[in-house]
């Protein structure tokens, strides 16, 4: 908790000083009749840090929170015929540049990623248990961060990030020598 806030203040720090560098050039190169004095820079520059860095996160954290949790329970994908979901959890597909936010669906028959509303790309994304021909979970970075990589016949790869990734390869993999 105390590197956070220690990160926390710092960054209120950095973040003061930039939006005063900046208020300043655009002051000083927009050729103003009348510079903003330097008590008005620092105090903006001040009020600024400490709402981007302390009020914003706790602002953001409980409203979105409600407003994403809400888009949660709303996100169901279209099922066949006898198909059951097993397991769902919250994740994000990459497709090219986009890290598409939705659920991630484990049924009976399938793998399904659905998209939420707030995406560019939004829709289903179906892997049939008997097109997949190998799965792994990769690490991305160093800090820990691991994708799910899904490979099927069909030549595609689908990287996904979940919580938990190595379960789901688990409980995927089981599903897969089962067919």
């Amino acid at each position: 908790m105390r590197a956070d806030w220690k990160y926390r203040l710092v960054l209120a720090f950095q973040m003061g000083v930039l939006y005063t560098l900046a208020i300043w050039a655009m002051d000083y190169f927009s050729e103003a009749q009348e510079m903003d004095s330097l008590q008005s820079l620092l105090f903006r520059g001040l009020f600024f840090g400490i709402t981007f860095s302390l009020v914003f996160p706790y602002l953001f954290n409980g409203l979105a929170g409600k407003v994403f949790a809400k888009m949660g329970t709303n996100i169901h994908p279209v099922l066949e015929v006898m198909e059951k979901i097993e397991k769902e959890a919250p994740a994000t597909l990459f497709k090219r540049l986009e890290g598409v936010g939705g659920k991630l669906f484990l049924t009976n028959k399938r793998v399904i990623f659905k998209s939420h509303q707030l995406n560019i790309q939004r829709g289903q994304t179906d892997i049939d248990f008997t097109s997949i021909i190998g799965i792994e979970k990769r690490m991305v970075n160093k800090w820990g961060n691991a994708r799910l990589v899904i490979r099927t016949k069909a030549g595609k790869e689908y990287q996904l990030v979940v919580y938990e990734p190595e379960l789901w390869k688990k409980e995927i993999y089981e599903r897969i020598t089962l067919q």
